[in-house]
């Protein structure tokens, strides 16, 4: 009797080492994860703190950029260039890029928020004329506008959020728009994102805007003329509508009608960034800012 009471001590004793040493191992590994973890974080806190320091002194090169114009032909904003800059023992790369290239969303309306600029009355048309869904033009003007009155051709719907989208996938809340035409498929190439962004403001650049979207703005400008003025801007950047009116066959009354949403300089910027830091530990960071250095979005 004695003999198996001893057993089951020593078996039970075992039983319990077993376990301290399991729950020991257990607790050391969590705890050299979470270690891991805070090491992590911190590094990525370090990393980020480094990228926005990084980010102002690129913004302090955008604002002493003041010859009037922003174009692809400047060293700043050459697709070749990348801009680098240390910061204590991390070093960042960036490739600058001025938007306003493309139709503005936010830029479509008047101040009222409800009346679509007349400048923009042919482009919206073409737009949708070009996606093959021409009915949608005036459901997505009445899905944006301020006012929840419906439009002429438009829709009233409980899903409008009457106010700017923030971001292109917003209009999918619209039942009839999908992927392919936000942003087109192999077979039909062409999408909304190709003429249009959320970013931008009232006017675009033409010193960087696609032909594709100038020829878009009205009828008299040609996929031919806007091809002409991407070509001629190589050499002679634009800084006004008189330049503008040097291009070859370029119609003069034009520049008038369309003055109020043709611009030469860029209000929002991309930032295309990477970061290394001394230990070899890399980031890849993708910030728009305003010409004044605002943040206005950050991935990583």
């Amino acid at each position: 009797m004695a003999r198996r009471s001893s057993g089951f001590i020593l078996v039970s004793v075992m039983l319990t080492v077993t376990l301290l040493i399991t729950s020991a191992t257990a607790f050391a590994w969590f705890a050299r994860n979470e270690a891991y973890r805070a090491a992590a974080r911190e590094n990525i806190l370090r990393f980020r703190s480094a990228a926005e320091i990084a980010v102002s002194e690129i913004a302090k090169s955008i604002a002493e950029d003041k010859n009037g114009y922003d174009a692809y032909t400047e060293v700043l904003y050459s697709p070749y260039q990348r801009t680098k800059i240390d910061v204590g023992n991390y070093t960042f790369t960036a490739q600058i890029k001025p938007l306003n290239d493309k139709i503005s969303t936010d830029g479509l309306f008047l101040p009222d928020g409800i009346t679509l600029r007349s400048e923009y009355e042919y482009a919206w048309s073409a737009i949708w004329d070009e996606l093959k869904h021409p009915e949608l033009a005036e459901i997505v003007l009445d899905f944006m506008s301020k006012s929840s009155k419906q439009r002429l051709g438009g829709s009233s719907r409980q899903e409008n959020i009457n106010r700017p989208i923030t971001d292109l996938t917003e209009l999918k809340a619209v039942k009839e728009i999908d992927n392919k035409i936000l942003w087109g498929t192999k077979e039909f190439p062409v999408g909304l994102a190709d003429y249009t962004d959320v970013i931008g403001g009232q006017k675009l650049n033409f010193n960087i805007a696609k032909p594709e979207v100038i020829a878009k703005l009205d009828s008299d400008l040609s996929l031919e003329l806007a091809k002409s003025i991407a070509t001629y801007r190589l050499t002679s950047p634009f800084k006004s509508l008189e330049d503008l009116r040097r291009v070859p066959g370029f119609p003069a009354a034009l520049s008038t009608k369309l003055a109020n949403i043709i611009g030469f300089e860029s209000t929002y910027f991309m930032l295309i960034m990477k970061g290394k830091d001394g230990s070899g530990s890399q980031r890849n960071f993708k910030v728009i800012i305003t010409r004044g250095g605002a943040v206005q979005s950050w991935e990583e």
